[in-house]
């Protein structure tokens, strides 16, 4: 059952924005609902009304704002956790509603699906593990209440004086005649040395309240009770008699301990999962004002969804599991590993400089890229990137610790993956990464003021008929708030590490379909348009029906369509990509495969892929008059396309001395500035 998030916000364009974020979380594990007034939020929140998971709450409100909308909220929600909403220039209200009680805040300006998707997985994990704990508290209290005490009378030597049948049926023995025979401290306590402890107490207390004691059974089995007993004493206040009760707490006592391990552990790595870990880092960010050092590694692999999309999510899940044992036995005992989520760990290094937390991230790595992981008949290796963050006494809040371990264990990636990136607070990668953020609100609002257009560029023939129609390629290009056009450089890094990527190719392809659709006269003089797919798309299991409901609907020729799509992004999601290419393939479309050569593995994947024209990477096209090596790689990729019945493009053509190079070695087609550069397209089929 979908988890039910409550939004408390007036603003229409709020609902909407987080409607259509969570419309791109698979498997759609949350409902909305939206109330517009804190009065009516405080209705909703009412006994007797339907189960609310999670709270997003906007602090500026018709009948309320600031600060005083959550107090207000606060104690009608309960054990129902508070994320409150901000404005870019209201985050330090945001910082104070969190250490009021917010579970958490977000900007709505930075509001994506994947930072959506954490915040509310969270907020609902530790919602049940709260419901869960206090089950367990329940169910120790009935426990406590239904049993029948057993109830003793004692001497200050240790020697039963009276027993009831309780406590000689809870101590396993056949009467209470057993029991006056045996001393205490030797035949009952599982540990002994508890005795002394337990007779300290009694003398300066002179009662002992609701203490666990771990006993044990004649026939050797271990028992948890409940004691609660008092020193009955002479008039010179000696101690004559120890009497109390017994209580079995066992069945209780090992369900506490279970769900408080489950509480704070992952089930799948049985690591400490990200609640727990969040709870030690607080405890270490408070110690480093006294002067600790401590660190904290965020773990992330590399090329891991290829072993899940090729083997399956039961391959996957084995892996962490391996990978867990693997990273745990290369740390201390006194540090805290954790899974963090999905395929990511985080490592906190107690009491740890930056020289020696570097050289354990290294090990580290090395473990991690030693490790062969054997599934069926095939062997894997993976690589992680990890961030490294000092604990500085500049960090307030374990959120800033963790932004920043995750945006240097991007930076990590970004350079090119299986390596460490140190954070510092000037750190220029990381500082791009929170720039990466600011685009994501500007690509948005683009989207819904309809400042993206389309551009085009001709992709030639180069053997045979010069004249023969064209393929071309769209090229997406948006205008700022002004009206320049800004450079695709600028914002793609954000749209495809945001998950803005489905949305915006989502726009492509409606916008070209429709484009084809009225220009029936022009289509007519071309061979193909191409329309670029990410990787998200490619993974995206609702777009071939998108593609082929659109193509239908319009009634577009697919003969005419083509898609491209990377060697990365089809490594990286070869089972989705290969059904994308059969089903549009068996429609009309055809497929290209582009950057090709860029990959580790180009030629181990082709035969896997289906396309039907393969581009070679503009890296080698550059400088192929003069480097033999170049030549050689455009010409075995040429060679190694045609026998498998596929056309070969050059990307990135730039001279009439690259086309004839590449017109001797026999490639098909050229793209680049030397034919044609990128024009409007409304330009197609003129010429």
């Amino acid at each position: 059952m979908p988890a039910t998030v409550l939004l408390i916000d007036a603003n229409a364009e709020d609902e909407q924005l987080f409607r259509e974020e969570l419309a791109l979380i698979r498997d759609q594990p949350f409902e909305l609902e939206v109330v517009r007034t804190l009065a009516e939020g405080l209705v909703r929140l009412r006994p007797g009304q339907a189960r609310t998971d999670v709270i997003l709450l906007d602090l500026h409100l018709p009948d309320s704002l600031g600060l005083t909308t959550f107090l207000r909220l606060q104690p009608k929600a309960g054990d129902r956790p508070i994320i409150v909403l901000v404005g870019q220039v209201d985050e330090d209200l945001g910082i104070e509603a969190v250490e009021r009680g917010a579970l958490d805040y977000l900007i709505k300006q930075q509001v994506v699906s994947t930072l959506l998707n954490k915040a509310l997985r969270y907020a609902t994990e530790r919602t049940h593990t709260l419901l869960a704990l206090k089950a367990s508290e329940t169910r120790y209290r009935e426990l406590y209440e239904n049993v029948v005490a057993g109830v003793f009378q004692t001497t200050p030597d240790g020697k039963f004086m009276a027993a009831n049948p309780a406590l000689v049926r809870l101590l396993g023995y056949a009467s209470e005649d057993e029991l006056l025979e045996l001393h205490i401290e030797r035949d009952l306590y599982m540990y002994p040395e508890e005795r002394e402890n337990w007779l300290r107490n009694m003398a300066a207390a002179g009662e002992i309240r609701n203490a666990e004691l771990v006993l044990k059974r004649k026939d050797g089995r271990k028992i948890v009770v409940l004691e609660n007993s008092r020193a009955v004493r002479d008039e010179h206040g000696q101690a004559i008699y120890y009497e109390g009760t017994l209580t079995d707490i066992t069945e209780a006592h090992e369900l506490s301990r279970q769900l408080s391990y489950e509480a704070s552990h992952d089930a799948l790595s049985g690591l400490i999962n990200r609640r727990e870990f969040e709870l030690r880092l607080q405890r270490a960010l408070d110690s480093v004002q006294s002067g600790s050092q401590h660190a904290v590694c965020y773990l992330d692999l590399d090329q891991f969804k290829i072993i899940n999309d090729t083997c399956g999510h039961i391959a996957g899940d084995e892996l962490l599991r391996q990978l867990a044992q693997v990273l745990q036995g290369r740390v201390r005992s006194n540090d805290t590993l954790a899974r963090l989520g999905g395929d990511e760990f985080g490592l906190l290094l107690h009491d740890c400089g930056i020289d020696d937390a570097i050289m354990v991230a290294n090990g580290l790595l090395k473990a991690v890229e030693h490790h062969a992981f054997v599934w069926g008949n095939s062997t894997f290796s993976v690589g992680a990137s990890i961030g490294l963050v000092p604990v500085t006494p500049t960090f307030r809040r374990v959120t800033q610790v963790l932004q920043a371990a995750d945006a240097a264990c991007y930076a990590a990636k970004d350079q090119g993956r299986n390596r460490i990136h140190v954070y510092q607070e000037d750190d220029t990668l990381v500082a791009q990464r929170h720039g990466e953020m600011q685009w994501v609100a500007r690509v948005k609002r683009a989207l819904n003021d309809h400042r993206f257009f389309l551009e085009a560029q001709p992709i030639v023939p180069l053997q045979g008929d010069r004249q023969a129609k064209r393929n071309y390629e769209l090229l997406v290009r948006m205008r700022d708030e002004s009206g320049r056009v800004v450079p695709p450089g600028a914002f793609l890094p954000a749209v495809e590490r945001y998950n803005l990527s489905l949305r915006l190719d989502r726009w492509v392809i409606t916008t070209a379909l429709q484009w084809i659709a009225t220009h029936r006269s022009q289509i007519e003089r071309v061979s193909r348009i191409f329309i670029n797919l990410s990787g998200d798309s490619v993974g995206d299991p609702q777009l071939q029906e998108f593609i082929r409901h659109s193509i239908v609907e319009l009634s577009v020729p697919p003969e005419r369509v083509g898609f491209e799509i990377t060697e990365t992004a089809a490594i990286g999601n070869l089972t989705r990509a290969n059904q994308l290419i059969a089903g549009l393939r068996e429609l009309g479309c055809a497929f290209a495969l582009d950057d090709f050569g860029s990959g580790v593995s180009s030629f181990a994947y082709l035969k896997a892929l289906t396309v039907d024209y393969l581009k070679i990477d503009g890296l080698f096209i550059g400088n192929i008059v003069a480097d033999r090596i170049d030549y050689e790689m455009v010409r075995s990729i040429t060679d190694i396309g045609h026998v498998m019945g596929k056309k070969v493009v050059a990307e990135s053509v730039e001279s009439l001395e690259a086309m004839e190079k590449l017109r001797q070695i026999g490639v098909d087609f050229v793209q680049g500035f030397a034919v044609g550069t990128p024009v409007s397209i409304d330009s197609i089929g003129c010429w």
